[in-house]
């Protein structure tokens, strides 16, 4: 650096003895650079490439935090962040952010975040704890409100919207609005060096019996995050999917995640299935939460404390793979009510789960064959649940057709009204019968003219999207009946072979 500095501004033809000695030092250590790069390359190239899902093993300031290396906690909440609808809101969602600041968990997934400055406060006020976080984007009004809060690096993520979602003319529900997805972030876990992939989505919600209650939405929802969490666990990550699932644990929901995506449901991980058949209005509103893990409609929640007790419900999970992670411990969270309102703080209750990375894991990332294989032995829905999710198509299949229909009838005839009133007009004298006969005629342009768009572009949408869904399910369905029916086969045969 002395050489230089010391010849930097001089000409060529002005070098000394000491710059050639300078030259001839630089050229050695650029040699001994050139043989460091190499050695360095032909260590590596001894070194056995690592798969996707799986990182070099490196020290962590992570691993020296006061828990173990290989275990980590999840945190996932609906925060009901509806802004001029929600109450308090803006006192609740700084409870949350403060909460979950001073909690100690390591990821975080949030539903109904639907502020953009809620969540750049909770960003500021977690800065420290939770240094990588992600707020989603879709949709047309709000967004999806999905928010991924984590203390260790976020590598990727992605947005999907959800091919079948609600409706337009349901403005007042605003789901298809919103463009309601799957969130999906992959966080590098630092001690393992396994690549935990979450899946954060809010399904759907039911409004009521019948139509209302959009059973083949969400169903078509859960499918096609089903499909989403196969093609991670092939990948080699640890899939997790959480959220506001909108579905008991006797839902299709339900089962396409566990039996088609192959994951366990942490609180039956934890407290097992029997609890399952228990009724909610035999448990008083405390044991229902520490029994059944109960999150929504809850007496104990403020926001809907007016709830039968048959009413409470589980509609918020932790899902988690089971191959590669296991949960130790389970319990719902945020059921404290916010100081200074006295209210609680959503009308969910959240879900904390400490899991952990098994031993074997980062083993079975390594191998990549021997763990898909081992995963895909869990996936796989019985015949019956596929008949079910056809049934549920079939008994939506005249809604979608209706809505189509209708509207699209409602077009025609408000141009046949259009021409009416500008034909009648010219027999109307002065006065208010015109300026009527004009409003009404805008009206029913403007509402026609809606209603036509619903019906020619989103109703051909839906119905498309319908028929791809019943074709998959159809497909799949084929398939694992030929695959039985060979499985049983074999079985008959070599069964007949030890009686030989």
């Amino acid at each position: 650096m002395a050489c230089e500095s010391a010849h930097q501004y001089l000409p060529v033809h002005i070098l000394t003895k000491q710059d050639s000695k300078c030259q001839r030092t630089h050229n050695i250590s650029v040699l001994r650079h050139k043989r460091t790069l190499k050695s360095i390359f032909i260590n590596m190239s001894a070194m056995p490439l690592q798969p996707i899902g799986l990182a070099p093993s490196s020290s962590s300031p992570f691993a020296d935090q006061g828990h173990d290396g290989m275990r980590f906690k999840l945190l996932t909440l609906n925060c009901w962040g509806l802004k001029f609808i929600s109450k308090f809101r803006e006192e609740r969602m700084h409870h949350i952010a403060n909460t979950i600041a001073a909690a100690e968990v390591d990821i975080v997934a949030l539903q109904e975040c639907w502020v953009e400055s809620d969540f750049q406060y909770m960003k500021q006020k977690c800065r420290h704890k939770f240094p990588y976080s992600k707020l989603f984007y879709s949709g047309i009004i709000a967004g999806p409100g999905l928010v991924v809060l984590s203390r260790f690096p976020i590598e990727s993520v992605s947005m999907t919207p959800y091919t079948i979602n609600g409706r337009p003319s349901a403005f007042f529900r605003g789901d298809w609005f919103v463009g309601k997805g799957v969130a999906s972030a992959i966080i590098r876990h630092p001690a393992s060096g396994i690549a935990i992939e979450i899946f954060n989505t809010h399904m759907h919600a039911p409004y009521g019996p019948g139509d209302a209650s959009y059973v083949c939405h969400r169903t078509a929802q859960a499918w096609q995050l089903a499909r989403q969490i196969r093609a991670a666990i092939e990948r080699g990550h640890l899939a997790l999917a959480v959220g506001d699932f909108n579905s008991k644990p006797d839902s299709l929901t339900y089962a396409l995640l566990t039996k088609r995506a192959g994951l366990q449901d942490s609180w039956t991980t934890v407290h097992g299935a029997s609890r399952e058949g228990i009724p909610a209005e035999s448990l008083s509103p405390a044991e229902q939460i520490e029994t059944l893990g109960v999150t929504c409609d809850s007496q104990l929640n403020t926001w809907r404390n007016w709830c039968e007790l048959s009413k409470a419900q589980r509609l918020d999970y932790i899902f988690h793979e089971p191959h590669l992670s296991t949960v130790e411990d389970i319990e719902v969270a945020f059921v404290e009510r916010v100081p200074g309102v006295n209210v609680s703080a959503s009308d969910h209750f959240g879900v904390i789960a400490s899991l952990r990375v098994l031993p074997t894991a980062a083993h079975k990332v390594r191998t990549g064959l021997e763990q898909v294989s081992e995963a895909r032995k869990s996936i796989g829905l019985p015949l019956a649940d596929y008949e079910q999710i056809m049934n549920t198509i079939q008994e939506y299949l005249p809604t979608a057709n209706a809505q189509k229909f209708y509207r699209t009838l409602h077009f025609f005839v408000s141009i046949g009204l259009l021409v009416a009133l500008h034909i009648g007009i010219f027999w109307v004298k002065k006065g208010w019968g015109g300026f009527i006969m004009m409003l009404a005629a805008t009206l029913i342009g403007v509402t026609g003219v809606t209603d036509g768009m619903m019906g020619f572009l989103f109703g051909r949408n839906e119905l498309r999207a319908l028929k791809q869904f019943q074709e998959e399910v159809l497909w799949e369905m084929e398939f694992t009946d030929q695959q039985t029916t060979l499985s049983s086969g074999t079985s008959a045969s070599s069964a007949d072979a030890k009686c030989v």
